[in-house]
């Protein structure tokens, strides 16, 4: 299976279901396959899709994450303990 690891505390079940669902898909996928279902097998194709994009999209939050927390210990090592962010739009 994938490492947990690669996501959030928070998103851990749910990249994990979705690995599950993953699996499944795949699984079926090849069934559907076998039979001549292509239909079918094309749409579980979109649905493969759909999960790898979910999965992608958790594990990109993480890297995001541990970025801006490596950004912060790096601002207090330098001594900046406070910072004031203003958007563009400001």
């Amino acid at each position: 299976m994938n490492n947990l690891d690669n996501y959030l505390e928070q998103d851990a079940g749910k990249a994990a279901k979705e690995i599950r669902c993953l699996y499944d898909l795949k699984r079926k996928q090849e069934e559907s396959i076998t039979q001549s279902n292509f239909s079918k097998a094309k749409l579980l194709g979109v649905d493969i899709l759909n999960s790898l994009n979910e999965l992608e999209f958790l594990r990109e939050r993480k890297m995001n994450h541990d970025n801006l927390k490596k950004v912060a210990i790096d601002l207090e090592n330098q001594g900046l303990m406070v910072a004031v962010v203003r958007h563009g739009y400001e």
